[in-house]
């Protein structure tokens, strides 16, 4: 088989590949007979004009292979190898976001039945819980957009764009599919579930552990490690001790108590992420800016970006894009103020919304394993107001550009409501500095980025502030046999389907051995 790519169709013509492979290659129609559309996404370098491109695998005859867009394609293999056999059937998995879901996944296939504990609750009363938060102001630290069934992708865009193509991240876009997401995920370059799909998706899930002998363990969490000869010989969970044979640890990155347990029990280190704020615009001027107002949406859907800028040694992007969505308080600390951005599978909000955020490192929070966590921490007290609690700080983006402290503010999608607030004022001077850099940059590009938006603060739970650290090839922690660090709260992954990929990975190095 062969991948056959930049197969471009305008988006005003009526789609036939088979007609179009044959154009491409000058191959007879009648010769075309078995092809697979491998990836789809949208040419939009040409407003008003834009094109489908296509990434085809078909048969082809050798006389075609000379041709650039040929290329020879080999079907994803499995290149993890069992390292270790169980005597129990029962792993530990601590959380139930998509790395603690996707390691049972793998490991159930495989005969065991995993006891997955998660500090929030399952995805019918988490959402209960998140409502109340959004229309009341009544925090459940415990369970929120950050902790409960399916974790912080839940709300969520539900984006499911991955670095990396591998057996792994096809496993999970199977199982996405099996437990109901379209089949349109397995081949769009930027495939998406939106929130209400992944609610979906995450119950299936969860009927079907229980199906197979697995049990959940809602609003317990992890409270201490014993560990004697590096190697946990007991745990905590809500007051009560087990004696698990292993466990694999799945917390999000907003676990921030759990690091602080951990810091104290295995090897750690603080790693780089990203802050900033949000940016929300009309849908219909981010439709024009970046699509053109010809355009035919109900063929392209709402339009999407990705904007990238330099200010030295710090890079400036827009991050978890939301089109036709919705900018959320996302807070778990009381107060603290988080915010992120969510859509539905339908993206048709009024509103698009992306972070806007510039890296930062040890030389912006400093040393230690915490010290990230800690920065965290402070710019989300910060932008906290009391009496208006989770109330978003805001600024208009020419003002905050300009250090202007004119106080009109424009609709925005967030339900707490905004307040004026000079945004220069809340994070560090060199961050404030490269946002503004970022921002020109992107005005310049895209006429009317900064000046018809509006910035809302703050944006801090981009990924990880820290790493435990852990073995390449067995996955197990660097300082504790038999404990299995993964997905984006370890620090190995960076949203929905890294973190799946890496909790089947893992979940794949087990076998069953009574």
């Amino acid at each position: 088989m062969y991948l056959l790519k930049n197969v471009v169709v305008p988006i005003s013509m009526k789609i036939d590949l088979k007609y179009q492979m044959s154009k491409k290659l000058k191959l007879p129609l009648n010769s075309i007979n078995n092809f697979k559309v491998i990836q789809r996404s949208i040419d939009a370098r040409k407003k008003n004009n834009l094109k489908f491109n296509y990434t085809i695998l078909t048969e082809l005859p050798s006389k075609y292979l000379k041709n650039p867009d040929v290329l020879e394609y080999k079907y994803p293999e499995p290149y993890i190898q069992t390292h270790r056999k169980l005597s129990s059937k029962n792993p530990f998995i601590i959380g139930a976001g998509p790395a603690g879901l996707f390691a049972a996944l793998a490991l159930v296939e495989k005969g065991f039945q995993s006891y997955i504990f998660e500090r929030g609750d399952k995805i019918e009363d988490r959402i209960k819980r998140v409502s109340d938060f959004w229309q009341k102001g009544i925090l459940d630290e415990e369970s929120n957009v950050q902790f409960g069934e399916g974790g912080a992708g839940t709300f969520s865009d539900g984006k499911l764009t991955s670095r990396k193509s591998d057996y792994y991240t096809n496993q999970v876009t199977k199982y996405l599919i099996q437990f109901g997401a379209d089949q349109k995920i397995s081949y769009e370059a930027l495939p998406h579930l939106g929130t209400d799909t992944i609610r979906d998706i995450v119950l299936n899930i969860r009927k079907y552990l229980e199906e197979k002998g697995c049990k959940f363990f809602w609003r317990n969490k992890l409270e201490n490690l014993n560990i004697e000869n590096d190697k946990i010989t007991s745990v905590r969970i809500n007051g009560k001790e087990y004696k698990p044979e292993i466990i694999i640890l799945a917390i999000g990155n907003s676990a921030r108590d759990t690091f602080e347990m951990l810091s104290q029990k295995t090897e750690m280190e603080s790693k780089p992420f990203a802050v900033g704020f949000r940016i929300e615009h009309s849908q219909d001027f981010i439709n024009e800016a970046f699509y053109g107002e010809k355009t035919d949406f109900t063929i392209t859907g709402p339009a999407s970006y990705r904007l990238t800028a330099q200010d030295g040694k710090k890079g400036i992007y827009s991050f978890c894009m939301c089109p036709g969505g919705f900018v959320i308080p996302a807070s778990s600390e009381k107060d603290g103020l988080v915010l992120n951005g969510m859509s539905f599978l339908k993206r048709d909000n009024k509103f698009a919304n992306a972070a806007i955020v510039v890296t930062v490192n040890e030389v912006d929070f400093g040393q230690g394993i915490l010290a990230g966590m800690k920065f965290q921490r402070k710019i989300e007290k910060k932008c906290f107001q009391s009496d208006h609690p989770y109330v978003a700080p805001a600024q208009k983006g020419l003002d905050f550009m300009n250090n202007n402290t004119n106080d009109s503010l424009s609709e925005t999608s967030y339900k707490p409501g905004i307040i004026f607030k000079d945004l220069n004022n809340i994070l560090p001077s060199n961050i404030i500095k490269a946002l503004i850099t970022g921002l020109n940059s992107f005005e310049k590009r895209i006429s009317g980025f900064a000046n018809k938006g509006i910035l809302l603060a703050p944006e801090t739970r981009t990924s990880s502030p820290v790493r435990i650290l852990r073995d390449k090839v067995t996955f197990e922690s660097a300082t504790i046999s038999n404990l299995y660090p993964i997905g984006e709260g370890s620090g190995y992954a960076g949203g929905i389907m890294s973190s799946a990929a890496d909790g089947f990975k893992v979940g794949s190095v087990f076998a069953y051995k009574p």
